[in-house]
């Protein structure tokens, strides 16, 4: 029961239960109702009275004593611990230890979604609290946003312990659903065996719910809910990308296609965003957890609820409040000094089996790590040879900003062509010139909350900038604009198909046609059915569309359907050269991967289908996998003529027919890029068991490793390469590295912004500068490192 403001007791209520004197009401359920007691030495417990229809249950009662007597040996640090409980009493109850602090619901009611690297540390925090309770012999079977709650030292879960014992009630014999079914499993819906997998899919289904502000599966009837989460698919766009697939797995249909708990740990610790040191939430939530707190002082009564937010307990599917407005930076960034040390991030961190573990629940060995290079100035040793992957290729050089343009907004796009660069946020485009002075913007690509976070927005060449922009708010209208990059006004615009569509990309152009991707849902009708019901038709699902930019019309459409793939969703590549594209797809869960050649110049149609090389054989394996981000166009999609996958490593497709033409030795890579002239194939990963980037250089013709080497030190999020003026510029972390291109040694470095992020990095590079996000706008950097260009 998720502990709310404190409410009086009501004439109806005990004073006390066993050594407790009740205080007040912290909420009421299915169960049972929950009060605030505390004992005669000032322990503060909440304390758990079941109903009495329960309690006259012989069955319940048993099921009750044994059920709390595993519950007592839940020591997690996750957990809110059974303390004492009577199951022979008049009427049953159960004491916990009291948690200060907010139900998720009620938090995510108050500050809207969590923010990323808070999510990490509740998917890891209830993880442990679930490995608690199941090496424990229990299952939580009622794990939701109610139940976990939100204190200054993470997140606890609570009301386990009890749920088994009302099997076979008259509870549950007259078809009250004991559970949430918006967050029950599929086999608690079909009434199926329920076992620790079933609590897994239950906090997929949680963070979800704190991911986005909603459950996915909410909406209807119960019955209506317990059929979506049997056979629906959810919506996982608004969950951040560090995360997405690991709640995809939680939320296989098939309990043994589910992560562990413990697999769920380890993923966050080598994935997602680390806890930060402090305070792991927003100060709304720590205001709202500091309040609850203040019922724990001795001299506390209880009264009426506070009137607002804080004074009343949320639904779980409360609508959050709008998000902020975007930052608007005040002065462009002042340079560092040349030549300077690294600069160190303090993150408190936990060393356990050779992988980085998030701060937590006391645990953990704390660490000041290093943020910058290792090993020599000049990044060599003469100890490694220069394909050994633990050659040292960092450095301390910090080079110098040659300007820092204001934008107004976090981009998620940088481009650019002659004189022009251009920066792309969700909603807006800005043109800078080559001396960062302003040329035109902000541009309005969009008139709703977002377009298009992640991939490539835009595609830039012949003097035009090639977007899709949206027609004020409607999510139905869209347009192809073709923008001039000396002007911003509209060269020509083209209106394209209706339907409701989002994470549409410009890929670019391939044999003088534009191509875009994106997923969306169309209705047809047909007034001819003979069934009223056949007239309307819906389909959705990712799709292709080919323009002909000299004519100005859309040339072809079509669905990328596939009828082996239940829920497909996967990405366009759209290589530098040749006829055709590669479609790399699977179900929502990761299963299924293939990858697929479509003909350009034949209206879509596959010309050949192979299953993923190196994909993993289950969900957890494709979890673990590498991956390139949300980059697909040509310099990250192909290399001397080859198509570049990743799973389990790089591997080159022919794009004749689908073979492997070569592989990389195996390695999660993050990130891969090809060199200018297509001739070197560039790749960056994390080692599962070391602090560093790994970087490699393969002969683009025959995978064979021209060089690798690693940059030490403390480096977390995301990965993106670009390579230009025989450079390979590598951003993870909020940091940016140029390595020569000839033997991958760290010429400089410079922290962009400090900022750790999963999704995409804004990084272009070209005309010997590289471009990025920093804390006050568009950041302009020599290939040199120094101010001169």
């Amino acid at each position: 029961m998720p502990h709310a403001p404190l409410e009086p007791l009501t004439p109806a209520d005990p004073s006390r239960i066993g050594p407790y004197a009740l205080l007040g009401r912290l909420g009421s359920g299915g169960m049972g109702t929950v009060y605030l007691g505390r004992s005669a030495g000032g322990r503060t417990v909440a304390v758990k009275l079941v109903r009495p229809e329960l309690a006259a249950d012989a069955g319940f009662r048993t099921r009750f004593r044994a059920e709390v007597t595993a519950a007592r040996a839940v020591s997690g640090a996750f957990t809110a611990p059974v303390v004492d409980a009577d199951p022979d009493g008049p009427v049953p109850w159960m004491a916990t230890a009291f948690v200060p602090g907010v139900s998720l619901g009620r938090a995510v009611a108050i500050g809207g979604p969590l923010p990323e690297p808070a999510l990490g540390a509740l998917a890891a925090g209830i993880a442990e609290a679930l490995e608690s309770i199941h090496a424990a012999g229990l299952t939580h079977r009622d794990l939701k946003p109610g139940n976990v709650l939100l204190a200054l030292d993470g997140p606890h879960v609570i009301d386990f312990g009890i749920a088994r014992a009302t099997d076979g009630t008259a509870l549950t014999a007259t078809g009250i659903i004991l559970g949430t079914p918006s967050y029950m499993s599929p086999e608690q819906a079909t009434a199926g065996p329920v076992g620790p997998a079933s609590d897994v899919f239950s906090l997929g289904s949680t963070l979800a719910f704190a991911a986005r502000g909603s459950g996915v599966f909410d909406g209807g009837r119960p019955v209506d809910v317990l059929k979506r989460v049997v056979r629906q698919e959810p919506d996982l766009s608004a969950v951040p990308d560090s995360l997405r697939v690991l709640v995809s797995a939680c939320l296989a249909k098939a309990p043994g296609d589910r992560p562990t708990p413990r697999q769920i740990v380890e993923y966050v610790e080598r994935v997602a965003a680390p806890r930060p040191a402090g305070a792991w939430l927003p100060p709304a939530l720590i205001t709202a957890i500091e309040e609850a707190a203040a019922v724990m002082a001795p001299s506390v009564t209880a009264s009426a609820p506070p009137p607002g937010p804080l004074g009343t307990a949320a639904p779980a599917d409360a609508v959050p409040p709008p998000p902020p407005p975007a930052y608007a930076p005040q002065s462009a960034e002042q340079p560092k000094p040349a030549g300077g040390g690294p600069s160190r991030r303090r993150l408190l961190l936990g060393i356990a089996g050779g992988t980085v573990a998030l701060a937590g629940g006391g645990t953990g060995l704390g660490l000041w790590l290093t943020r910058g290079g290792s090993g020599s100035s000049d990044g060599t040793s003469s100890a490694f040879a220069l394909t050994d992957p633990k050659r040292p290729l960092g450095t301390e050089v910090t080079a110098t900003p040659l300007w820092t343009a204001p934008v107004s907004e976090p981009l998620v796009q940088i481009a650019g062509e002659g004189e022009t660069v251009l920066a792309f946020s969700a909603k807006n485009i800005w043109a800078v010139g080559r001396t960062g002075l302003p040329l035109w913007g902000p541009l309005a690509r969009t008139g709703e909350s977002q377009l298009n976070l992640t991939g490539i927005v835009a595609a830039v060449g012949d003097g035009l900038a090639y977007t899709v922009t949206t027609n004020g708010t409607t999510m139905t209208d869209r347009t192809l604009r073709a923008i001039r990059l000396d002007t911003g006004a509209d060269a020509w615009t083209l209106p394209l198909p209706k339907l409701v569509a989002y994470d549409v990309s410009v890929l670019g152009a391939l044999g003088g046609r534009l191509y875009i991707t994106g997923n969306g849902t169309s209705t047809t009708f047909d007034p001819n059915a003979a069934d009223p019901k056949d007239r309307f038709t819906s389909r959705s699902g990712p799709f292709l569309w080919a323009v002909d930019p000299a004519q100005r019309k859309l040339v072809w459409a079509v669905n990328l359907t596939d009828p082996d793939t239940k829920f497909p969703k996967g990405t366009m590549f759209l290589p530098s050269s040749g006829n055709r594209l590669m479609w790399v797809s699977a179900n929502t869960d990761g299963s299924a991967s293939k990858i697929t050649g479509i003909e350009v110049g034949g209206q879509g149609k596959i010309a050949w289908e192979q299953p993923s090389p190196g994909a993993g054989g289950s969900t957890f394996e494709a979890l673990m996998q590498g991956s390139r981000g949300p980059w697909n166009d040509g310099p990250h999609s192909s290399a001397g003529g080859f198509f570049l996958h990743v799973t389990d490593g790089v591997y080159a497709i022919d794009p004749a027919n689908g073979q492997v033409a070569w592989r990389s030795p195996r390695f999660p890579f993050k990130a891969v890029v090809a060199s200018p002239d297509g001739k070197t194939v560039y790749a960056a990963g994390r080692p599962t068991t070391a602090l560093a980037i790994s970087v490699y250089a393969f002969d683009a013709a025959t995978g064979e490793v021209r060089w690798a080497g690693s940059i030490e030190g403390l480096t977390i999020g995301g990965l993106a390469l670009q390579s230009a003026d025989d450079t390979v510029y590598l951003a993870s972390g909020g940091r940016i590295w140029a390595l020569a291109a000839r033997d991958g040694k760290a010429r400089w470095t410079h922290e962009l912004n400090g900022t750790v992020t999963y999704s995409q990095i804004p990084i272009w590079a070209g005309g010997g500068r590289v471009y990025g996000m920093g804390t006050k706008g568009l950041v302009a950097i020599s290939s040199t490192g120094t101010t001169t260009s």
